[in-house]
């Protein structure tokens, strides 16, 4: 056996077995939704936290701003940092999983780094801006 026979037979056993559990195209779509989601939300969880520290009746408004504050100017680049190596985790993980953990195998499965990467950065902003809202409103 020649080495671009081995090379065709993992490639469609790798195929065969993406489309036998659903993580074609369409499981690469919601693996970056889900892993962007969770990024940003563990980026931006130093703004989060005080706010659902409120909403359980844990904390006041004022308190939760100030503790939010305090978290977001000392620890912000912490928040973000961990966010970022939990995209970058989950983007290995996912390429290992389908043994395309190389260059290529990343522009293969390009859709999902992209997917998760924008959605990181959307939910960060728009987590941003409404804990900011709220700040302004009720701090």
């Amino acid at each position: 056996m020649s080495l671009n026979q081995a090379m065709e037979m993992h490639r469609m056993h790798v195929s065969a077995r993406a489309s036998e559990t659903g993580q074609g195209r369409q499981g690469s779509l919601k693996a970056g939704v889900a892993y962007g989601f969770l990024s940003g939300l563990v980026a931006i969880g130093c703004c989060v936290s005080p706010v659902v520290m409120v909403l359980a009746g844990v904390a006041t408004a004022a308190e939760a701003v100030t503790l939010g504050d305090t978290l977001y100017y000392s620890y912000g680049w912490f928040f973000r940092g961990v966010g970022l190596m939990l995209g970058i985790l989950a983007i290995v993980l996912y390429l290992r999983r389908r043994n395309s953990c190389n260059a290529g195998g990343l522009k293969r499965y390009r859709v999902m780094p992209l997917l998760l990467g924008g959605t990181s950065v959307a939910t960060y902003a728009g987590l941003f801006w409404f804990t900011k809202y709220l700040a302004n409103m009720y701090g």
